[in-house]
């Protein structure tokens, strides 16, 4: 990726999540994160394009 998608997609995460954590406790902070990298890859993965071979014969 270059720097600038990189920059947008921090935005876009800050707007999404927020930049700091809602708990005070850590075991909950540990719960928060692992729910945030969840939808994380849950958004990567319907972003992502299906990818097919093309020019090539079955046989």
């Amino acid at each position: 990726m270059n720097r600038l998608m990189l920059i947008l997609m921090k935005k876009r995460l800050k707007q999404l999540f927020g930049d700091k954590l809602a708990s005070r406790v850590f075991e909950t902070q540990v719960v928060e994160v692992h729910a945030r990298i969840a939808a994380m890859n849950v958004m990567t993965y319907l972003g992502m394009p299906v990818s097919v071979r093309v020019g090539t014969t079955a046989s």
